[in-house]
């Protein structure tokens, strides 16, 4: 990603935002990116570069704690009622009134809750291994985390809980080659064992545990990402599983009307999901999307046979169904 199209925007709360922006040209949607944990704007590289070169509008911030954006290590804010509107700050600096939300991991739960605050912003959404992310209270999200193991056979996020832990970030920090590889590992079933289950990931973590990167990745990519994650410390990008977990965002959830819980029938909506994921499941995300709440809309699925970083392993699979989906439903809509 050209260095020289990031730019600089401090928020009406005082945060500065480090993003990345390049204007639609030929009446060509803009697309909003927004990534997860621990990640920077630079793992949507594949996708901007094949979407700029056709025209789209591209916006790709690093979000809130991550490589050139600010970096507060206070939960509260990290709520999703503040990032939305940040986001939105962006977009308006940029004059795109309208754009489609796209996002992964992390990323789609801010997608999710932009579709609540601000559903008049945006035409469409898509969503990457974590589907569209419902409005639950944090004691409901810790039975979800207990109840994982009943219906999947594992913990699929029992990690949430050292995250959001005090002083995970320096366990993180201090055995930092270990935690890269177990981030992108190398054999998607390692999430099963060594991250997944409650306290498998510190475990795995403070036994040195190394494992080579997976194919998509080179020795560069991990250099870039390192400096960029461990120069800013890992104590903001946890932040965003304290916020959680810890109930401070449930009154932002309850101040969102019963129209806006889900997103507008009107918006078009992609889910991609890889078929390798061990903590999103993708069986698990795609039946989401057959509930009830989603009979009127319009939902496009993709499964890939890919891990949980699908867009890197499997971009031009990505771009090739996205751009259809852009060009044939969404553009139309």
């Amino acid at each position: 990603m050209n260095p020289l199209l990031y730019k600089d925007l401090l928020t009406s709360r005082g945060l500065t935002y480090h993003y990345y922006a390049s204007p639609a040209t030929d009446s060509k949607l803009t697309l909003l990116f927004c990534h997860g944990f621990p990640s920077t704007s630079r793992d949507w590289r594949h996708l901007v570069s094949f979407f700029q070169s056709r025209g789209y509008g591209i916006i790709v911030p690093d979000m809130l704690g991550y490589g050139g954006t600010d970096k507060p290590t206070e939960p509260k804010m990290y709520r999703h009622n503040l990032v939305c509107k940040d986001i939105i700050e962006i977009l308006d600096a940029e004059k795109v009134e309208k754009s489609v939300a796209i996002g992964h991991d992390f990323g789609s739960y801010v997608v999710s809750r932009l579709s609540n605050h601000y559903p008049e912003r945006f035409i469409a959404y898509a969503f990457f291994s974590v589907p569209f992310v419902r409005l639950v209270s944090a004691g409901v999200l810790k039975e979800m985390l207990a109840d994982s193991k009943r219906r999947y056979g594992y913990d699929t996020i029992g990690y949430w809980t050292f995250l959001a832990e005090d002083g995970s970030e320096g366990i993180i920090e201090s055995n930092w080659e270990s935690f890269y590889s177990l981030i992108y590992p190398h054999d998607p079933e390692l999430w099963k064992t060594h991250i997944a289950p409650q306290g498998a990931m510190k475990e795995s973590l403070l036994a040195g545990f190394k494992a080579p990167l997976p194919k998509y990745l080179i020795e560069e990519d991990k250099e870039i990402a390192s400096k960029a994650l461990l120069g800013g410390g890992l104590s903001a990008p946890t932040c965003w599983f304290k916020a959680m977990l810890s109930g401070i965002e449930d009154e932002d959830n309850e101040g969102i009307p019963e129209t806006k819980i889900y997103p507008p029938t009107s918006c078009p909506i992609f889910f991609g999901a890889g078929n390798q994921d061990r903590v999103s499941i993708s069986d698990a995300g795609i039946k989401s999307f057959a509930h009830t709440c989603f009979e009127n809309h319009d939902i496009t699925v993709g499964e890939y046979h890919a891990d949980h970083w699908l867009i890197l392993s499997v971009p031009n699979e990505i771009n090739r169904e996205l751009e259809t989906w852009l060009e044939s439903v969404v553009a139309p809509a």
